[in-house]
């Protein structure tokens, strides 16, 4: 029998004692349910229970990534960008002498067909006077919006985006501080903003 040694097998390079992700997957998974929640319950673009879910969302999504990097060295393909400004990052010290809310929200067009029709029906509703013949077949989908948005507001477009082909993408709203003198509301209302006279930032991200 040979004698006991060394072998020429070459040590294993893992840890024995490597970080278990479990439980950063279970506070992501409670995250998960809790935004789901939130955005079912909703009132408003800016319900603080949906900015307040997102952003507990966010960070169990990165700390699960982190953990899970560690134990295993792989990753996932979880997105969580950080906004550009964070809430409260400037002009909490002084009061401007304006405030402007600054609103964008993107959708995709899953359904032309469904958009025309909708704005015929927004479009008599708000002048039924025009009843009568179908919007023409060349309006374009930003025309067929403007009816969305004259009948219904801006809101009211987020409440009917499914029925009318459109599939909500995100969108944001940044509270920005004015000066009193401010002329750019009907010139330039989405120029380069000031990061510094951001208040404050509130996004929301649909899932796909």
């Amino acid at each position: 029998m040979a004698p006991s040694g060394p072998t020429d097998r070459p040590a294993d390079p893992r840890p024995d004692h490597r970080p278990d992700p479990r439980a950063a997957l279970a506070a992501l998974t409670g995250a998960l349910e809790r935004h789901l929640e939130a955005c079912l319950a909703r009132r408003g673009e800016t319900d603080p229970r949906v900015q307040e879910a997102y952003d507990d969302l966010r960070e169990a999504a990165d700390a699960y990534d982190d953990a899970l990097f560690d134990a295993t060295g792989e990753v996932t393909p979880l997105e969580t960008p950080t906004p550009a400004v964070e809430p409260g990052d400037s002009g909490d010290d002084e009061v401007p002498a304006r405030i402007g809310l600054l609103l964008r929200r993107d959708y995709v067009v899953r359904d032309v067909d469904e958009l025309l029709a909708a704005a015929e029906a927004a479009r008599t509703q708000t002048w039924p006077e025009e009843a009568g013949p179908e919007l023409d077949t060349d309006v374009t989908p930003g025309r067929a919006v403007y009816q969305l948005l004259d009948a219904h507001g801006v809101d009211g477009l987020d409440d009917l985006a499914e029925d009318a082909g459109l599939d909500p993408v995100g969108g944001t709203l940044w509270v920005v501080g004015q000066d009193e003198d401010d002329d750019s509301l009907f010139d330039e209302p989405f120029e380069d903003v000031d990061p510094e006279r951001v208040l404050y930032r509130l996004d929301e991200v649909f899932e796909g």
